[in-house]
């Protein structure tokens, strides 16, 4: 019970977070971190599959519903969960996870974090980007807006994992 309200904060938090601060700051312009992201990336390495879909598909919709983005959010963030395991099973240490595992910084350390945050990330707004855009007319200028959302993004959760999301 304890974990389900720890997560259930967390998720607020975040998603409260992106729509009322990060998808209002008009200094960055045209690239906004997603920090709603951490909630999907932070669930135990065991969460039945199903289960992730569903919170990845209601933190999308949320963020949708706020800017009205017509499901792009659902879309990725769905992409982004589907995707997890296999990311996981690649990066997975030689001993393995255990059942109860985070996958958090402070848990596998940096190198390991900076990859799965950065796939995870790369995923999400590959997906993202060419939903909003669906051209391959300026995809240079659409590549380097999304190198930038995704170092940006990947930098914010990183933040977060070491101020906040702590052992």
């Amino acid at each position: 019970m304890e974990n389900i309200s720890r997560y259930t904060i967390i998720f607020i938090s975040l998603i409260l977070l992106q729509i009322l601060v990060f998808n209002n700051i008009p200094a960055i312009g045209m690239i906004s971190p997603y920090i709603y992201l951490a909630f999907i990336l932070i669930l135990p390495v065991s969460i039945s599959p199903i289960l992730l879909l569903l919170l990845a598909f209601l933190s999308g919709v949320l963020v949708d519903l706020s800017i009205t983005s017509y499901g792009v959010h659902s879309f990725s963030t769905v992409m982004m969960a589907a995707l997890r395991p296999t990311i996981l099973k690649i990066l997975a240490p030689r001993i393995g996870y255990e059942s109860n595992n985070t996958p958090l910084l402070s848990h596998f350390g940096t190198s390991w974090a900076l990859k799965y945050i950065t796939l995870c990330v790369a995923i999400h707004h590959i997906s993202l980007y060419f939903c909003f855009t669906f051209t391959f007319s300026d995809l240079g200028f659409t590549f380097i807006r999304m190198l930038l959302n995704i170092a940006l993004t990947v930098f914010v959760i990183i933040l977060s994992e070491i101020f906040v999301f702590k052992k």
